[in-house]
């Protein structure tokens, strides 16, 4: 029994250790500012764009000697711990046969993505095209083509704008690249700066000069690279290609704009160019086991929530060692992009939602002065609530069907009359003209027949820690939570929120933790409900009872931590369920 726990202790520990060095890799989210307009026009109107990680990793396929590695497909050479001259042999039986620029061309572009970035060397160090380097696709495997050439004339000839991955930091199978071996093969202690000089430099050079214009070129994982050569290599892209944008992962406030935390969407509007780099499934490159694909829905709410939060959408896939798309991706990326054909309104040239965050039954993007209601949870009751619009509304017009689409006010709340049957899925499109600018008070509302989730990332906080946490639940497989603990005994959370109808509502409170916590609700009409709950590893929702509203309105909600382990007890989000 005692070795049993021990190892769960080492386990986890490990697992936080690799977080913690993952973490490390970011570098600062910076950038430097004074990007000039039309070079960022593609990605401020566009949107959406196709990532693609393929490599060496991808023959593998998340699998070692008949072992597989749990976790994202392109680690595997470093988390297997696989050596250089083992991993390098791989090269030779590398032969993506299947490869076809055309045919993944023409997958963006059916999903309504405005362009392709695709790994042209990740960290493990394996060129993706023709280089001077011997390591790379042309000279070191059967395959003998370079795909990185065929793939950028693909997107011209479809219209679509195109770009490189180049991971400047880390090589692990060049002496002195980060996490690479850490002595030259004649003995001799690597440097980074040798990399950087025989390696690193020379084959961004040829990404930037052997392919034609290019629309970005996307670093990764900067980490401690030194200034001087981050500053090298953003000038030597603004030599060779002015046209092209650069994100914010090269280092040292040297981006034209923020990219985010990997697979994160985040729960608030975010000012100045941002985008959200995610994935079709868990794994970023092809890994055998994992079939967890993301369907149309899931790809178009988590589209719109980013465009509703002012962000652009990178959403990546990973082709096979043959070079194929799996038929899961293919299949649900051009699903999504068939509705995006119908409603380009809400995703191209879109602006970020005026609530400032998402809504129970979907999110809104904004043009102009037209209101994009996306409604992928349609109200059975046929009333869609919205809280707190202060526009005037001119019209409101169910896109794809004749049905006519009335409204009433009732306070800050507004209320529109549909039909029982929505017109289209995974989601309808409610377009509201309105008599100026969208305007919204951005509080939360409390829906007469919708559950509404209230995050801690929007309660005001005393005596407690609120911060964004991350971890992964797989290797590299990134989740984000803002969550509350170190409670001190005074700690308390508040909520402000606007009640639309008074009434009794079923109030959940996630949060993780040990034990059997016992929580306090207390709303300011002096309702209070106080419970004792189990607590788990991981965030789950706890009953607590049914709260009364008295009154509709603006009304404040304060939750405190009554007993339990105050520094190991994490809250996430209060969840409010009108009682039927």
């Amino acid at each position: 029994m005692k070795n049993k726990i021990m190892l769960a202790f080492l386990l986890a520990l490990v697992a936080v250790r690799a977080e913690e060095s993952m973490d490390k890799l970011w570098g600062s989210a910076g950038v430097k500012g004074g990007t000039k307009a039309e070079r960022m026009a593609l990605f401020r109107d566009g949107n959406y764009g196709m990532f693609i990680h393929w490599g060496l990793f991808s023959h593998l396929g998340g699998q070692w000697r008949g072992q597989t590695f749990y976790g994202i497909g392109e680690w595997i050479k470093r988390q297997m711990k696989i050596s250089e001259s083992d991993y390098m042999a791989l090269a030779k039986e590398f032969n993506p046969s299947d490869f076809d620029a055309r045919e993944i061309a023409r997958v963006a572009k059916a999903a309504g993505m405005k362009w392709i970035i695709i790994t042209s060397k990740h960290h493990e160090g394996f060129a993706m095209f023709k280089s001077a380097h011997p390591f790379n696709i042309v000279d070191a495997t059967p395959f003998h083509r370079d795909p990185m050439k065929e793939l950028a004339a693909a997107c011209r000839e479809a219209g679509l704008g195109f770009g490189f991955y180049y991971s400047h930091n880390q090589d692990w199978t060049a002496p002195g690249g980060s996490g690479g071996p850490a002595q030259n093969p004649d003995g001799t202690p690597a440097t980074f700066e040798k990399y950087f000089r025989e390696k690193c430099y020379p084959q961004v050079k040829e990404i930037c000069t052997q392919y034609g214009p290019l629309n970005y070129i996307w670093f990764d994982t900067p980490g401690r690279i030194p200034k001087e050569f981050v500053m090298e290599l953003a000038e030597l892209v603004r030599k060779t290609q002015p046209g092209a944008l650069l994100c914010s992962r090269i280092g040292y406030d040297m981006g034209d704009y923020v990219s985010k935390g990997d697979m994160e969407v985040p729960p608030r509007n975010i000012e100045g160019d941002w985008e959200t780099c995610d994935t079709t499934n868990d794994s970023w490159s092809y890994a055998w086991y994992d079939q967890n694909w993301k369907d149309a829905r899931e790809i178009l709410l988590r589209l719109v929530q980013t465009v509703g939060r002012g962000g652009t959408y990178l959403l990546n896939i990973g082709p096979d060692g043959k070079g194929r798309v799996p038929p899961q991706v293919a299949k649900y990326l051009v699903k999504a992009g068939e509705w995006i054909k119908r409603y380009p309104q809400v995703v191209y040239g879109a602006g970020p939602s005026p609530f400032g965050h998402a809504l129970p039954w979907g999110d809104a993007t904004t043009q102009s002065n037209t209101l994009n209601l996306v409604v992928f949870d349609w109200p059975g009751d046929g009333q869609l609530w919205l809280p707190g619009l202060q526009s005037e509304i001119a019209s409101a017009t169910l896109i794809g069907s004749s049905a006519p689409v009335t409204w009433t006010k009732r306070g800050t709340w507004t209320a529109f009359q549909l039909p029982a049957a929505r017109p289209d899925a995974p989601a309808a499109v409610i377009a509201v003209q309105l008599k100026g600018a969208p305007k919204a008070d951005q509080t939360l509302g409390v829906y007469p027949n919708a559950p509404a989730t209230l995050l801690v990332e929007f309660a005001e906080v005393q005596n407690a820690e609120k911060k964004e946490n991350r971890w992964m639940e797989k290797f590299g497989e990134w989740k984000h939570a803002t969550q509350i603990s170190k409670w001190q005994p005074d700690g308390k959370a508040v909520w402000s929120v606007d009640v639309c109808a008074a009434g009794d509502y079923r109030l959940d409170l996630v949060y993780k933790g040990e034990g059997r916590p016992v929580w306090r609700i207390e709303s300011d009409e002096g309702v209070t409900l106080q419970n004792q709950q189990a607590a788990s590893a991981i965030y789950h929702a706890q009953p607590m009872g049914l709260l009364t509203f008295k009154t509709p309105g603006k009304r404040t909600l304060t939750v405190t931590l009554v007993e339990g382990d105050r520094a190991k007890t994490s809250l996430e989000a209060l969840r409010l369920s009108p009682a039927e």
